[in-house]
């Protein structure tokens, strides 16, 4: 047992993590009660260490205010006692989002159904009795089902691979959870650093639903490899221009100006379309049909995943494969600086399906689609 006193408290910056930001405005509220009233509310630490398991905030605030505080000990036998203490109480709190809720309800799910410390058995290894318990518990607990418990932890285990626990835990996630969850489990178990970092930036740059703005963005190198080892070349880039050709090398290709809409396409094609309505969706009209015509031999098309709208639902109607990558891409411009919206989709038209799976696979989740 360690004798804490003010000064002796420790701070573990692994705890600190695990707690919700405040927004500006209860911080300022907090500022001016303690200033007004002192520190009513004992801070808490975990006797056998003398850390800090609540009041963070308070503390900080009160050594900058000279603020005496009063402190409480309580007694826990590990880390993950202390670690699913600190996530029972936050869930207490009334300002959280549904996000933050997950989370911290997630992780609770996660530690409880592998024995709570001590005997920490795999999720696999542990009878599935036991694991819709501990869902049913955490369940009647917190007043949602256990499925909603279930996704909880998911989510959990997604943001701790994505190491995106402080963004989380600070609602700086933009992406839905579910998409989150898709991101982790189509990452590696050992990413490269730049794998990881693609991953952690698809889920916490902005969403949109809809893209209307600028279409000059080209396709990286790496991603033009990959088509011409799967189409053996690149006949024709219907939507390009001098700059961007330097890097796909299509035999030809049309500009803004040429208007690829009114001119043929004929062979292999690489295609990374305008974004913007309608320019995409007669692009991925031209392209079907052309390819079920038979004047487009191979194709691969980049654009958003965006599922729901009729144009993707297009390039599916004649496409042979699909590849939904971890990651968001990230497109280049000389003069500009990419920050990428959303998600994206490679998609692929003709016979070399295998190899489109075999090349694009590392990628993310590739699906073959079925007629």
């Amino acid at each position: 047992m360690v004798c804490v006193t003010n000064e002796s408290i420790i701070i573990d910056e692994e705890f600190r993590r695990l707690i919700p930001a405040l927004s500006g405005e209860e911080r300022n509220g907090l500022e001016i009660n303690l200033q007004r009233d002192g520190c009513m509310d004992p801070l808490v630490v975990w006797a056998e260490h003398g850390i800090l398991l609540d009041g963070h905030n308070r503390k900080e605030l009160c050594d900058k205010y000279g603020i005496d505080y009063p402190v409480k000990e309580i007694s826990l036998p590990d880390r993950e006692a202390a670690a699913d203490w600190i996530d029972k109480r936050q869930l207490g709190r009334r300002n959280l989002s549904l996000d933050q809720m997950s989370l911290l309800r997630g992780r609770r799910y996660n530690r409880l159904k592998q024995g709570h410390g001590g005997d920490r058995k795999s999720e696999e290894s542990r009878d599935r009795n036991d694991r819709s318990i501990t869902s049913e518990k955490l369940g009647a607990e917190y007043g949602v089902g256990c499925a909603t418990i279930r996704r909880d932890g998911q989510y959990a285990d997604a943001v701790e691979k994505l190491g995106i626990q402080q963004e989380a835990a600070n609602r700086e996630i933009t992406a839905p959870r579910k998409e989150v969850i898709i991101t982790a489990r189509h990452l590696p178990d050992n990413p490269s650093p730049e794998q990881l970092e693609e991953a952690r930036e698809s889920v916490t740059r902005p969403h949109v639903a809809n893209n209307s703005g600028d279409n000059e963005w080209y396709t990286p190198s790496k991603y033009i490899d990959r088509t011409k080892a799967v189409m053996g070349g690149v006949d024709l880039d219907p939507a390009s221009n001098e700059a961007a050709n330097k890097i796909v090398r299509a035999t030809e290709y049309y500009t803004a100006d040429e208007d690829g809409l009114n001119q043929p396409w004929t062979g292999r094609v690489f295609m990374n379309p305008p974004y913007s309505q309608p320019l995409i969706q007669r692009f991925c009209e031209k392209l079907s049909n052309e390819y079920q015509s038979g004047n487009v031999t191979q194709a691969v098309v980049l654009v958003n995943n965006a599922t729901e709208t009729r144009w993707f639902q297009i390039l599916l109607s004649a496409a042979s494969a699909v590849c939904f990558p971890a990651g968001r891409i990230r497109f280049w411009h000389p003069r500009k600086i990419s920050a990428p919206l959303q998600g994206q989709a490679f998609i692929y038209f003709g016979s070399n399906r295998e190899s489109f799976i075999d090349q694009f696979k590392s990628m993310g989740g590739v699906c073959r689609v079925a007629r």
